[in-house]
């Protein structure tokens, strides 16, 4: 009886033993399509990828970089922010970046610049990696998306991520989790871009909209060469070429979301955030 009960006991802990790494091989795989959402490492969000992978974060400088001056952001202007990290005989790599506030709200519009390796989540207010971006042979990881800043007056803004290096041997060894920050400041000399009053080119309306969307512009502005909408992952859904602005786009066939509208012009290209209702 004894022997037995020594017997089940036994088979009882080799199957516990069993659940639990198959439960860390899927969480594994299922972290593959994407970071779970806060976990940049940032005080406001309070935890980091070591919940899911092994190790101790370390912070490491200089792994977030961007084309916004040293001067500062504009309010309204759209920038580039690249995520890079490099570890050595390590093939498989993932990411999680949110720009936030000493409050730690999350600031600013991410557009995907590649479908393929990146995707955001959360509403839209974290951008990490796709199953196709966690693949690097060379040893080197790299991201990289559009960032629009805000329009309103926000002051200082902190962009945080967190970075995670693997062998792909589905276990907790090998493992590695960086953390680093790029802080930003409001530039001094800029003026606020509003799609709102006069002080943008370019105006959208209504917004919310339902079957029909209209874009008119100031005097002074040129009709925009291109016109583009795409849903928040990147995916282009409405393309118009030389469109006369002040004409009603129809938008019937698009689904009920949040969508980025992009105005391509001799003088420069402009996003806009639009929901259809």
């Amino acid at each position: 009886m004894k022997n037995r009960t020594k017997f089940l006991i036994s088979i009882f802990t080799i199957l516990i033993i069993s659940f639990i790494i198959s439960e860390y091989s899927l969480v594994a795989i299922a972290n593959s399509t994407g970071a779970p959402i806060g976990k940049t490492g940032s005080p406001g969000d309070g935890f980091n990828c070591t919940s899911c992978h092994s190790g101790v974060a370390a912070t490491e400088p200089n792994l977030i970089t961007s084309n916004i001056p040293s001067e500062g952001y504009t309010p309204g202007q759209t920038y580039t922010i690249t995520g890079t990290i490099t570890a050595t005989n390590t093939t498989k790599f993932g990411f999680e970046i949110a720009a936030q506030n000493i409050a730690g709200v999350n600031q600013g519009t991410y557009v995907v610049t590649n479908i393929t390796t990146t995707k955001l989540i959360g509403n839209g207010n974290y951008i990490t990696h796709k199953t196709g971006g966690t693949s690097f042979p060379s040893g080197t990881a790299t991201w990289s998306f559009d960032w629009i800043a805000p329009t309103i007056e926000n002051g200082d803004i902190t962009f945080y991520g967190a970075f995670i290096s693997s062998n792909n041997n589905n276990s907790s060894s090998g493992e590695s989790v960086k953390l680093s920050s790029l802080a930003l400041s409001k530039s001094t000399s800029a003026k606020t871009v509003d799609w709102i009053n006069n002080k943008h080119p370019y105006f959208v309306f209504p917004n919310p909209f339902f079957d029909k969307l209209y874009i008119t512009k100031s005097v002074n502005a040129v009709n925009p060469k291109l016109i583009s909408i795409s849903d928040i992952n990147g995916k282009l859904v409405k393309e118009i070429e030389n469109n006369l602005t002040d004409q009603p786009i129809d938008v019937n066939e698009i689904a009920r979301g949040t969508y980025f509208l992009k105005i391509v012009a001799e003088d420069g290209i402009r996003f806009k955030k639009i929901v259809k209702e």
